[in-house]
């Protein structure tokens, strides 16, 4: 890292740092024109996933032909399927106004052109021709009827002949009664019947009059708005359905409210409305959705109570981030999407059929828009694996991977970037800066944090953690600028907010009700090494391991798997033990032995071959008779062929046998032995790591099983080798 006073020197950044894969990736897939290149970002919080994928979407270049307004409007052939508009980005405010302002110039018009005069005498006058037709028909009847000795009295509906005199049922017979009433009332039909026909001619020449006005009213503010959006074919057909309807229901616009004859009447100016569904005056290119829930994406339908039921129209139609984002970029957390049973299907089938549905429970069926947008999962490699192994379509339609690493290279590149990211960070939150030392401090934690000289995490969410923390401390003191002192106080402060539990395991360790020996000798007895992690911390423990041999032939039993305390990957390597034995204890006579490996005072279960080595160790101790020191502990895997492996958490591991010993009391002799190709690994805080220089602590890293054996026991292999054959040759011989 090049060498500056504090971070105000240096130029900030606010890029991603080590991340090219990654890089080159989201590239290729933003540029990838192609409707199945939707994109999967995986990667840890807080390795700036979100924040870079927002800033590369931010740099692509947007097809502006592709930004649309939408607008729903009235379907006259069936008002069930609401038709989909679409204008230009920002015109659909503009026909939603225009629509608005045409509708209501026309309710005007249509008034003015219904309260004329000229309307009125015609209108007048055939109403009179009615009157009159209807009451020279009427008085022929009555004149007959009275003819007849019958007078009339009429309805709406019906006429009824009663005789003038009441003697006159009397007067003629009840045959010729019956006769002449049964006229007057065929009489009757026919005239209610020419009635009915002459009403209906009438309307009929009212309604095409009606028809003729309204038309002249309305067909020069339809026709100029066919000029004005003759190049919109929906438009076009919308308006000569719009005019067609118009002149049909013309009686609307000049009924009263009290005339209109249920809510339904009353409604009709709703079907006139114009629903402006989506709206791009200031198109946000991309949308992140939070709640991916079906409506949130697809859009929804909503409803109203009315008289105990449900009732909508097509102006409560919903977008949803879909329609919003439509010619842009949708973000979406795969963890909350799973979360939603059917999200998942309606996704994978808006990109199959490229059209955004929105499901309207029966009641209304939107007409789908076209979906032209590019889709970002952001979540973990693990969701993504899932995905993959149980959906054989996601590949199909999430066709770039772009995985963000934990971990980058330890340069001098990369350290420089982030020491001009941690400036850039100061200058952003009003922070004071670092002076190089706190720079340094942050990046040897950075290391800490992959556990490796030669790397770098990418968690830039806990490196500011860091530096949030130091900088309040650097406040509290007064301090011009932040120094690596309230780095460390912040990583101290941090760790003692959340160590509670290895606390109460040192502990445990110093009033010994963990027996835990760190001097002295013993046999089949041996300090192995385990991580734990209680939610956000993580520490090493030591963990007393123990072998019991005798002549049997089950073999090397594991305790912890008998009573199903122990994983697959730890009895995996148990069984090797039995291979490394098999091949260089039992060429010469078959392996006749019971040995019992156990994890002493552990509850809580066991897993992975990290402790395969020190179990390897003890077994041996209890064969060969050999005592084991017990101030030095062991980490490390092995094969069948003695080798040792390279394990996991090697610094959690020493620090947490380093701090048992402190407890307990250190000697100055203490140590762990650990794999050799673990030695990048060694990234130990700064107390251990001064004891080790002090040579208060030791390390010791092997190849083989031999070097370990010969650390512990203070003889040479072939010794111990010769001592081990000569008790298992013991033990087949007594099987004979």
């Amino acid at each position: 890292m090049k060498k500056f006073k504090n971070t105000s020197e240096i130029e900030p950044y606010d890029g991603i740092i080590g991340q090219q894969r990654a890089e080159k990736a989201m590239q290729f897939g933003l540029k990838m024109n192609n409707p199945a290149y939707n994109i999967y970002v995986s990667g840890n919080c807080g390795s700036g996933r979100i924040t870079y994928t927002i800033k590369a979407i931010e740099s692509q270049q947007i097809d502006e032909s592709k930004i649309k307004d939408w607008c729903y409007v009235y379907n006259f052939k069936d008002p069930r399927k609401p038709i989909a508009i679409d204008f230009p980005a920002g015109e659909g405010s503009e026909f939603k106004t225009y629509m608005e302002d045409l509708i209501e110039c026309l309710t005007e018009e249509i008034n003015d052109a219904f309260e004329n005069e000229e309307y009125e005498l015609t209108k007048n006058k055939l109403l009179q021709t009615y009157e009159f037709e209807k009451e020279k028909l009427l008085k022929n009847i009555r004149d007959y009827g009275k003819e007849k000795g019958f007078k009339l009295k009429s309805s709406s509906s019906s006429f009824i002949f009663i005789p003038i005199d009441d003697n006159y049922e009397d007067e003629i017979s009840a045959e010729e009664f019956c006769k002449t009433k049964k006229e007057l009332e065929e009489m009757a039909i026919q005239v209610l019947y020419k009635l009915k026909s002459l009403e209906e001619r009438v309307k009929q020449v009212v309604i095409e009059t009606e028809n003729q006005i309204g038309k002249l009213v309305v067909e020069p503010y339809i026709e100029a708005a066919r000029k004005k959006y003759s190049d919109n074919k929906k438009v076009i057909e919308y308006l000569d359905a719009l005019e067609e309807n118009i002149i049909e229901s013309i009686y609307y616009f000049y009924l009263d409210e009290d005339d209109l004859k249920d809510k339904y009447d009353k409604d009709y100016a709703l079907k006139y409305e114009v629903n402006l569904f989506v709206s791009n005056d200031n198109f946000s290119k991309i949308i992140v959705e939070n709640d991916p829930r079906p409506s949130n994406l697809f859009g929804r339908v909503e409803y109203e109570y009315h008289n105990g039921n449900l009732k909508t129209d097509f102006t409560k139609i919903i977008p949803g981030a879909f329609h919003k984002a439509n010619g842009g970029y949708v973000i979406l957390y795969v963890d909350q999407l799973l979360r939603y049973a059917n999200t998942w299907e309606l996704l994978k089938k808006t990109l199959k059929t490229k059209q955004i549905d929105i499901e309207g429970q029966g009641f209304i069926n939107p007409m789908p828009i076209p979906c032209d947008l590019k889709i970002i999962l952001i979540g973990s490699k693990y969701l993504y694996n899932l995905i993959y192994n149980y959906d054989p379509e996601f590949m199909k339609y999430f066709k770039v991977f772009v995985d963000f690493d934990d971990e980058m290279d330890k340069t001098e590149e990369n350290e420089d970037a982030i020491s001009r990211f941690i400036s850039y960070q100061c200058n952003k939150n009003n922070y004071k800066h670092l002076t190089y030392d706190a720079v340094t401090k942050v990046i040897n934690q950075s290391m800490k944090m992959v556990e490796d000289k030669n790397k770098l995490s990418t968690n830039f969410n806990k490196l500011m953690d860091m530096i949030d923390e130091g900088n309040l401390y650097a406040k509290m003191d007064g301090s011009k600028y932040i120094e690596k002192r309230h780095i460390d106080r912040a990583i101290l402060a941090k760790k003692n907010r959340i160590d509670k539990i290895e606390e109460k395991i040192d502990e445990s360790y110093k009033n010994e009700n963990t027996l835990i020996d760190i001097e002295g000798k013993q046999v089949g007895v041996i300090n192995g090494l385990s991580v734990l992690s209680t939610g956000e911390h993580t520490f090493g423990k030591p963990s007393r391991i123990t072998v019991a041999t005798a002549c049997g032939n089950r073999g090397i039993v594991n305790i912890e798997r008998e009573v199903k305390m122990s994983g697959s990957i730890h009895n995996k390597g148990v069984l090797i033990l039995e291979g490394y034995l098999a091949e260089n204890f039992a060429q010469e006579f078959p392996l006749s032995l019971n040995a019992y490996i156990c994890f002493e005072q552990n509850y809580g279960g066991v897993d992975g071959d990290s402790a395969s080595s020190a179990e390897l160790y003890a077994l041996l101790s209890s064969l060969s008779n050999l005592a084991i020191k017990q101030n030095i502990a062991v980490t490390g895997s092995i094969n069948q062929k003695g080798q040792i492996q390279v394990v996991g958490g090697i610094p959690k591991k020493i620090e947490g046998f380093y701090y048992c010993c402190k407890h307990k009391g250190l000697t100055g002799e203490q140590g762990v032995i650990i794999p050799a190709k673990n030695e990048d690994n060694l990234v130990l805080c700064e107390e251990v790591e001064e004891a080790i220089k002090n040579k208060k602590f030791h390390i010791y890293k092997v190849n083989k099983v031999e070097e370990a054996m010969e650390i512990l026991t203070d003889e040479k292999f072939n010794i111990i080798k010769e001592l081990s054959i000569k008790k298992l040759r013991k033990y087949s011989e007594y099987k004979k």
